[in-house]
């Protein structure tokens, strides 16, 4: 009953954004601010797997995002066709990932806090002056060439449906059951002979590969860009925060969380964007202390379901 019930949620999210895809501009619009949800709900939903699922709160996620962005503007500066350029921006982020595997041996703070000094190292090898020639260095990649905004917006949809899927399909298999072992207790899982270092490597693998994604995506929509425009930490407290609100570890809760508190942010926080990442790290603290699981703990406690 409980795996109908959860697939029938799945089924009902998709056919929400479809409908939301086609009707919405026509109540709003503005395309950027749907293109933009879709690509952050995308973005909350590929964090949620290695957050979610594992434990491990990576304060530098924003960084494969960015990378994916810059991947696509090299292989469109280069030469190359949209395709090539697109599973560059993926394969850059996913090559990052690998690279940074060691990090994973590292918990809590020390994860969080060597991942953000990566993401800094990431940000300032882009923006370097030196390497003008590939990456535009300070000056920005431009992607104008190849501008189409309602191919980005349909390919935006499409691969929301799929990480929705993936991350379905992840919940209710073995590997999720031992990624949820290792989150709640990573020296039990090693006794019961969960392999801790592969499964929880391929997640974060997974879990980059969709944010690289989402980011050679945001890179092809925006024409141009300076390392600034796809390599900023709000793009990590955005999707904490996201997360966290909705609830993590489950399929709907980062959808939900991005759909109210980009919608609000759309709404309010660009009126006041110099005290925006004030806002939101104070209520990331907030979340922290008095609701560590967001929306799930609201839903279990007042009115005994669980979120999906």
């Amino acid at each position: 009953m409980k795996f109908e019930k959860e697939l029938k949620s799945v089924l009902g999210v998709i056919v929400f954004f479809i409908i939301f895809y086609f009707l919405g501009p026509y109540f709003y619009s503005n395309q950027a601010f749907f293109v933009t949800m879709l690509l952050f709900a995308t973005l909350t939903l590929s964090f949620n797997i290695i957050y979610g699922f594992t434990g491990y709160l990576p304060f530098g996620y924003a960084a494969f995002f960015g990378l994916g962005a810059y991947g696509f503007g090299i292989g469109v500066k280069f030469g190359l066709n949209i395709m090539l350029s697109f599973l560059l921006g993926i394969l850059l982020s996913v090559g990052l990932s690998v690279i940074f595997l060691p990090m994973l041996r590292l918990k809590g703070a020390y994860f969080a806090i060597a991942n953000l000094a990566s993401f800094e190292a990431v940000y300032y090898i882009i923006s370097n002056q030196s390497l003008t020639p590939i990456t535009g260095g300070p000056y920005g990649l431009s992607t104008s060439s190849v501008f189409s905004p309602n191919i980005v917006y349909l390919i935006s949809l499409i691969l929301l449906i799929v990480i929705i899927v993936v991350t379905y399909i992840i919940k209710k298999s073995n590997f999720g059951l031992a990624l949820k072992s290792i989150r709640d207790d990573q020296t039990t899982s090693i006794l019961s002979g969960i392999n801790v270092s592969l499964y929880r490597g391929i997640a974060w693998i997974i879990s980059a590969l969709f944010a690289g994604a989402a980011g050679a995506l945001y890179g092809w929509y925006l024409g141009f860009f300076y390392p600034e425009a796809v390599l900023s930490i709000t793009f990590t407290i955005f999707i904490i925060t996201f997360t966290i609100f909705g609830g993590s570890g489950t399929i709907l809760g980062p959808i939900i969380g991005t759909l109210l508190l980009y919608g609000i942010y759309d709404m309010v926080g660009v009126s006041f964007s110099e005290y925006f990442t004030l806002i939101f790290g104070l209520f990331i603290l907030i979340l922290m202390l008095f609701l560590p699981n967001g929306l799930k703990d609201i839903l279990k406690k007042y009115f005994r379901r669980e979120l999906p």
